[in-house]
């Protein structure tokens, strides 16, 4: 069942829009760039900023709203009782996910968009908690989502199968659009689990959307759905898919972020460009996909980036991909840009008004810069890591002032 939310009678929710052949564009992820903004203690990633600084939360949403989203998903992450309270978060559990839903829900309304909720891991399953506990602490945090008028939930942020199964039962006692993103790469779940296991499992527990979000880059993102768009399809199945990829270069091996000794805290050095989210973009609308967003480390001008690529929309198709955002935000603008033609030419209210590969820049002072404007110039440069070098922060600080005895010649 799906409902006019939001105090907007005249709205298509989720289903409708994606039935209809609509492509949708999620928003990025908010826990982590609060953290960045110096709102979110890392390690807790808990998201009592709706409370205690909502204007911060709200002009995340505006940002991502501006960039051309037209998903805007509440700032609940970890919002359960279990782990806020393990945590010796001061705030309840209601006041935050109530908090956290209101914020979202001003924005959406001032906007015009849908918004989301999501329910995340919990420490209930994590220590041997019976079915009956995992699902009630679930229905604790829906009640004031449902009542604060969310279109549809999201179970994400879940690394086990068995869990995010839990979730989406408790997701569909309200009767919303249920749309399922488990945090895995082409390796599978914790326990091994493949992601076409993981795809039918999601798929037979009642979700209406189903894919992946963060833990694996764009690149390796594309292959895991790929992978579970087949399972579907030959088991006659046909929900649509989402994939959330985290903004980050990831091994090729299949490993996820998570294991990579710079993360969380100095990702920086593999954090993907506003370009990278566009050939995602473009690759993931080739491939199938009607919702492209992005998680941890997807930023406002990496959707943007995605509303300006585009191509006639058509009718979705049984099994079509579907990829939202819904933690972190990173590449926005440049996939609403991308993908701006398929959108019936909707661009997003900060579109550059000179194009997104690198437009205005044949406008700069030095010829040498001139030239890089178009997508041959941004698809194709590499990072020169001959000049940048690989040394470990320490390494690079420390013979600094040697380098330089070495490399010119000082006259003091």
């Amino acid at each position: 069942m799906e409902r006019p939310g939001n105090g907007q009678p005249n709205k298509k929710g989720l289903l409708e829009r994606l039935r209809a052949g609509d492509t949708i564009i999620g928003d990025g992820g908010m826990i982590c760039e609060m953290e960045k903004r110096c709102y979110v203690q890392t390690g807790f990633w808990t998201p009592e900023v709706c409370v205690t600084h909502p204007q911060a939360v709200t002009e995340l949403h505006r940002e991502y709203a501006r960039a051309g989203a037209d998903v805007l998903q509440a700032l609940n992450f970890f919002a359960n009782e279990s782990l806020m309270q393990e945590l010796g978060i001061k705030q309840s559990v209601e006041e935050v996910n109530r908090a956290a839903c209101r914020l979202c829900r001003e924005v959406a309304e001032e906007k015009g968009l849908l918004f989301t909720a999501s329910l995340t891991a919990t420490p209930v399953f994590e220590k041997g908690g019976s079915r009956e506990e995992v699902v009630d602490s679930y229905r604790q945090q829906l009640k004031p989502i449902v009542e604060e008028r969310v279109d549809f939930i999201m179970c994400e942020w879940l690394f086990d199968i068995r869990e995010m199964e839990l979730a989406i039962g408790a997701a569909r006692e309200t009767g919303l659009p249920v749309v399922a993103c488990m945090t895995i790469g082409p390796l599978g779940d914790r326990c091994g689990v493949s992601p076409e296991q993981c795809a039918l499992r999601m798929a037979r527990a009642g979700a209406d959307v189903v894919g992946t979000n963060c833990a694996v880059g764009p690149r390796v993102c594309l292959q895991t759905l790929h992978r579970m768009r087949l399972a579907l399809q030959r088991e006659g199945l046909q929900p649509f898919l989402i994939g959330q990829p985290i903004g980050l270069r990831t091994p090729e091996d299949g490993r996820t972020m998570i294991g990579r000794p710079y993360w969380p805290l100095a990702c920086e050095p593999v954090t993907i460009t506003r370009f990278e989210a566009n050939l995602f973009a473009r690759e993931a609308y080739e491939e199938g996909i009607r919702y492209i967003g992005g998680c941890c480390h997807f930023r406002s001008y990496h959707i943007r980036q995605v509303v300006t690529v585009s191509v006639p929309r058509t009718a979705a198709e049984p099994g079509g991909l579907v990829v939202c955002s819904v933690t972190v935000l990173w590449t926005g603008r440049a996939m609403a840009e991308e993908l701006a033609k398929e959108r019936g030419g909707r661009q997003p209210e900060a579109a550059s008004r000179l194009g997104c590969w690198g437009g205005g820049l044949d406008r700069f002072s030095e010829p040498e810069v001139q030239s890089r404007v178009g997508r041959q110039h941004w698809a194709h440069v590499a990072p020169d890591l001959h000049t940048l070098g690989d040394q470990s922060p320490a390494q690079h600080f420390a013979d600094w002032k040697s380098a330089l005895k070495r490399s010119v010649s000082v006259d003091y």
